[in-house]
């Protein structure tokens, strides 16, 4: 969907690579933007993108396997807290080819993810809660707001007219047209650079350009490291210790 932001956006790498629509069509700019957001969602590790998710209690004893929120990109912490308060962390990452065999001995605290769904031991238990700290993807660079009324009242909305572009009627009476306001994006509209330089590193790849890919990919990736390493001074700043995570126990 074209949005205001995101034509901007589309229109800067164009700019910045000094070719036309004719040369760089929306289609291909849009795909750059896509992949250079890819990127820096696997290699970002900062408070902004992260999210926690916390599941209903459950209902049934025995379940093993629990559904992934659709914009993981990397587990920090899974963990259950039971019906008496008591609260485990599931620290065991095992392959799915371990956890599956049934000559492995699983201690508590033993996870997995196959597919869409975090396999765990041990089994719940009736009131059990499912806790799941995570780095997550954003929303669609050019997303907007659903039109519903929870979002009119909120604001998220702007009134249209029948024949604008996104526009949608609702309630369903002649004339309570609506379109969806641009949702918040902390990478494009804070850090955008980070987005311009990966897109144009792809940009330039695509018109045989090696020197300047390599150039913007050299940008993208300094700006990842600068703000990975700027969270870390954060974290530890007034501690009195220090965590080493590995990386291998994480998804």
């Amino acid at each position: 969907m074209s949005t205001p932001k995101y034509n901007a956006l589309v229109s800067k790498v164009r700019d910045w690579a000094n070719r036309d629509s004719s040369i760089l069509s929306d289609s291909l700019v849009s795909d750059f933007l896509n992949y250079s957001a890819d990127f820096c969602y696997r290699e970002l590790r900062i408070p902004p993108l992260e999210n926690t998710y916390q599941y209903p209690a459950a209902t049934t004893d025995g379940d093993t396997e629990i559904q992934i929120p659709p914009d993981l990109a990397e587990i920090i912490l899974f963990r259950v807290k039971d019906s008496a308060g008591n609260s485990t962390v599931f620290d065991n990452k095992l392959d799915i080819r371990s956890f599956s065999d049934q000559s492995t001995s699983m201690g508590a605290g033993s996870f997995t993810r196959k597919g869409g769904k975090l396999h765990f031991y041990p089994a719940s238990a009736i009131g059990d809660v499912y806790e799941m700290h995570y780095y997550r993807r954003l929303f669609a660079l050019d997303a907007v707001y659903v039109v519903n009324q929870v979002n009119i009242d909120a604001g998220n909305t702007t009134a249209a007219s029948s024949g604008d572009t996104g526009a949608f009627e609702f309630p369903v009476t002649s004339g309570t047209y609506y379109t969806g306001k641009e949702v918040y994006n902390w990478l494009r509209d804070d850090n955008e650079r980070l987005l311009l330089w990966g897109a144009l590193q792809y940009a330039h790849e695509y018109l045989g350009s090696e020197e300047q890919a390599n150039k913007y990919m050299q940008k993208q990736l300094m700006g990842i490291e600068e703000l990975n390493r700027e969270e870390k001074r954060r974290r530890v700043s007034g501690a009195s210790n220090s965590v080493t995570y590995e990386v291998s126990e994480l998804l």
